[in-house]
């Protein structure tokens, strides 16, 4: 029976079938020309204006268009509130993706001539139609009518008015339409909480550790005074060596993402792919390098989940054993400890250029004289990462929600 797997009370008719043309009103691509000078001209919506479904002009200042010298006019072009606007020449993991204008624009906007611009027809709901574009069987049906082009891929708009849907009466498109935009709209302001907390650890990095040439923080726990002072990072850590024979069959390796961006595991699933005979254990708060992609920051704290996990002699570790093992998890995270680890990588490009392991321990980092200082400001960043990972953990959920949702309530 033509009818979604769930639904809300009040709705029993089977769903009709209707081609995605029998829907829309206003179908058109926009405008193509193209000018720098910002006097001349509006705000214009491209594809990279459309990140997860919203429409996202904050930090578009550079492209404007002019009057078509052709005669058509920009506004012909013009978005306004409850168009949908879709991808149709760009990247194929971008295409079909599609946004929908909540807000009229403060200022007369246009949209570029990768953008198709669609309105739904008075027997349809705009939202509906919109999250209809968000659905696995949508998606599918772009790829299947999708052709390449040179440098990017495309689909006809004669395609895409053909792709063929069940879709409900009327009251019930605009019902699920409004759940979703509702649901939509929770999940916006839990990204919002998330940024607001990443905004707020970045901001109290510049205030809880001094600046460069500078030997106090702006910004100090009570209780706590005097100049902070430089020491080798051989005086914070130690080097820690649990050499292990490579084992027989499948295991589990950690590796180190460049960037300071942390940890991340690869499972081997053949053990003789690699000449080398030994491996080495790594612990949790274990300080881990990857002397290959030090120049590129390759360096991280090992979580409990590393906890147990092999690396090859490329990834050499320590023990932060004479001081606070957060708060070096934070100092060696800061652009001006890649450039020193940057410095002593010497060599060419990419992989020729290998950190050196004792020049490493002579690397200076500016730290409190007592530990406890380092303590406070380590566990301060450790429970603000807590909830930021609480947060991401929301949003995940609630994304999660959403797709299986989107998967029960259309067919």
């Amino acid at each position: 029976m033509n009818v979604p797997e769930i639904r809300f009370k009040g709705f029993t008719n089977a769903w009709a079938q209707r081609k995605l043309g029998e829907t829309l009103k206003d179908l058109k691509s926009g405008l193509s020309r193209m000018l720098s000078d910002a006097d001349i001209g509006l705000p214009v919506v491209r594809a990279n204006n459309i990140n997860e479904g919203r429409l996202d002009m904050a930090n578009d200042v550079k492209y404007w268009y002019a009057d078509d010298p052709q005669g058509a006019k920009t506004e012909n072009y013009h978005v306004h509130v409850d168009d949908i606007l879709i991808n149709f020449i760009n990247s194929e993991a971008k295409m079909g993706t599609a946004t929908i204008v909540e807000v009229e624009p403060e200022r007369n906007t246009i949209y570029t001539t990768n953008i198709l611009k669609a309105q739904a027809n008075d027997e349809h709901d705009s939202y509906f139609l919109f999250y209809l574009t968000q659905t696995s069987k949508y998606k599918t049906d772009i790829k299947i009518i999708t052709k390449p082009a040179v440098n990017q891929a495309s689909f006809t708009t004669v395609d895409f008015k053909a792709l063929t849907y069940l879709l409900p009466i009327l009251l019930e498109q605009a019902t699920i339409g409004n759940f979703f935009r509702t649901l939509d709209n929770i999940i916006t302001l839990h990204k919002r909480k998330l940024d607001g907390l990443k905004e707020l650890k970045k901001g109290y990095l510049q205030l809880l550790f001094p600046q460069t040439g500078e030997r106090v923080p702006r910004v100090r726990f009570a209780g706590f005074t005097g100049e902070w002072e430089e020491r080798k990072l051989g005086d914070l850590i130690t080097p820690i060596v649990r050499e292990v024979p490579k084992p027989d069959t499948a295991y589990a390796r950690l590796s180190v993402r460049s960037h300071a961006k942390g940890t991340f595991q690869q499972i081997v699933d053949d053990p003789n792919a690699f000449a080398m005979d030994k491996l080495y254990v790594v612990k949790v708060n274990d300080l881990v390098v990857n002397i290959t992609f030090a120049w590129e920051h390759a360096i991280a704290v090992a979580t409990d989940k590393d906890d147990g996990l092999l690396v090859s002699h490329r990834f050499p570790t320590f023990l932060i054993d004479k001081s606070d093992v957060n708060f070096i998890k934070y100092s060696v995270c800061f652009d001006s400890f890649r450039n020193k680890m940057d410095l002593i990588s010497p060599g060419g490009a990419g992989r020729n250029r290998v950190l050196n392991r004792n020049d490493f321990l002579l690397l200076k980092l500016d730290v409190p004289k007592t530990i406890q200082e380092q303590t406070a400001i380590g566990n301060f960043f450790r429970n603000l990462d807590e909830q930021i990972t609480a947060q991401q953990n929301k949003l995940e959920k609630l994304k999660q929600l959403k797709a299986a949702y989107l998967q029960k309530m259309f067919i």
